[in-house]
Parts: structure tokens; C-alpha cells; sequence
């Protein structure tokens, strides 16, 4: 990957990273990921889920929810459509949908599904601060970190930052911990792809986007042979330095074979 390809969304993760007064996310879970084995369905149901889980339905168009979540129209449609269907007879599909006046639709979480119903247990937890079990671990994808003029060639920017809320939230989750505790989170390339159900290369390629952006500090190291990268917190003064500006026509698209996920085993 040349260096242009890495600073990609450098001046966009600078001025959103200043401009944190304005921060919107939107959570997902692996296990919806891991189920539909799309990033685009996966935020999708996140952000519908959401709103189900704190008004009992959720009213919005198309439109609306493409601008949220930083998709085009018709990323945003072709996720809601996969979602609203079944592989076949025996499986459930995970949303529900009613008609309604307008451009409008009423979108619920199918409950017979057994992914929806924990969803909505997961969401109902967050927001209302009921417990409840069986419930799902959610990750905050910080959507204020996106350039939102590029949403029409968005998949590796979202993609890159669903690896970074998950990272973050490994690294939280490791400083609360009563048990060795400690400030960084470590994984190997092969380790985070079969968390993500993602290519090898694609989470290579994203490590190297995150990198020069600030978003995380970022160290190789050799444990038994194995390369593993040391993931910790970056504080504002020390990201604002690391941040490089490419200008937009200096910029280069990243290879489609990056897109390209493996099925999870």
C-alpha cells in the first residue's frame, strides 16, 4: 500500500476529530455481523435496533437513514431488503416492516428471531438501564469520525472504524478489569480477522489506514514467533501530531480485493 493509500481519510479524521462537540455513533454487534456477514446490514440493524429498543418502533426513510449512517441510498436499501427476507422457509428474518403513508416505513426488530430478540434485550439494557440476559456485546462505532462527503465510497472507511470501536472497547474493557489489568489491548492480524469474519488483507489494509490518523497507538511485536500488534489510547496532543494531510488529488482508491470477506467458520 503506497503512502497516499494509508492517509486516504487523514484530513477527515482531523477535522471530525476537532469537532467533538458534534459526536453521533451507532452500535453493532459481532453477532449480527457474523450473521449476515455484511458491515452495511450489520450498522443498518444496529441503528434500527436502536431506536426499537427506545421508542418500541422505528419511522424513517431511506433517506434518512443513509445520511445517519454515512451510506448511499441504495447501500442503505439493498441492506433493508436482505434484512426483511429469509434464507428460506426455516430461518426468520431478522427485521419486520410495515407500510405506512408517504416515504415513511415502520421498521421492528422480529422478535421470533432469536438475534433480534437478544438485540432488543442488549438495547433495552443500554438505554433504560434494565438488566436483562442472555444479552449481546455492543460496540460504538463513532460515526463523527466519518467523512460523510465520501459516503458513496465508504465501505473501508466504515469498515476501519468498526475495527477501531472494537479495539477501543477491548482496551476499556482490559482497564476495568479486576484481573490483569492493563492499558493496551494485543491481537494478531489472524485473531481480529476471525473476530470480524473479514480477510486477512482487508484488516492488514485497515491497521495501515488507522495508523498515521492518530486514532490509536500502534506497535508490532514477536510473542512465540507470532507478529501481534499492541493496540493503545492515544491522547489528543500526541494525535494531532501523528495526523498527515494528503491533498484530495493526490489520494488514491484502495484495491476492491480488500473488500473481499472469507465466511466465517
Amino acid at each position: 500500500m503506497s503512502h497516499n493509500q494509508k492517509n486516504k481519510f487523514a484530513p477527515s479524521a482531523k477535522q471530525n476529530l476537532g469537532n467533538q462537540g458534534k459526536k453521533k455513533q451507532v452500535f453493532f454487534s459481532l453477532e449480527v455481523l457474523h450473521e449476515t456477514k455484511s458491515d452495511t446490514q450489520t450498522l443498518v440493524l444496529g441503528h434500527i435496533a436502536y431506536h426499537h429498543a427506545k421508542h418500541g418502533k422505528f419511522n424513517s426513510s431511506v433517506s434518512s437513514i443513509a445520511k445517519h449512517l454515512c451510506y448511499s441510498i441504495n447501500a442503505v436499501k439493498s441492506a433493508l431488503t436482505q434484512l426483511l427476507s429469509a434464507e428460506n422457509k426455516e430461518k426468520q428474518p431478522l427485521l419486520l416492516e410495515e407500510c405506512t403513508k408517504g416515504y415513511s416505513r415502520t421498521l421492528r426488530l422480529n422478535l421470533k428471531h432469536p438475534l433480534g430478540y437478544r438485540l432488543l434485550q442488549s438495547y433495552t439494557q443500554i438505554i433504560h438501564g434494565q438488566q436483562a440476559v442472555n444479552t449481546l456485546p455492543l460496540f460504538g462505532l463513532q460515526l463523527h469520525l466519518f467523512d460523510s462527503k465520501s459516503r458513496y465510497d465508504s465501505r473501508h472507511q466504515h469498515k476501519m472504524l468498526m475495527l477501531h470501536a472494537l479495539i477501543s472497547s477491548k482496551i476499556k474493557a482490559s482497564k476495568l478489569s479486576t484481573r490483569n489489568k492493563r492499558d493496551t489491548y494485543q491481537q494478531s492480524i489472524s485473531q481480529l480477522s476471525k473476530k470480524l469474519g473479514w480477510a486477512y488483507m482487508t484488516v492488514k489494509s485497515l491497521i495501515e489506514t488507522m495508523r498515521p490518523l492518530g486514532l490509536l497507538s500502534v506497535t508490532k511485536e514477536q510473542v512465540r514467533r507470532v507478529a501481534k500488534f499492541v493496540f493503545g489510547e492515544v491522547k489528543a496532543s500526541k494525535a494531532k501530531e501523528r495526523r498527515t494531510i494528503i491533498p484530495k488529488k493526490e489520494r488514491e482508491a484502495p484495491p476492491i480485493e480488500r473488500y473481499r470477506d472469507i465466511p466465517i467458520a
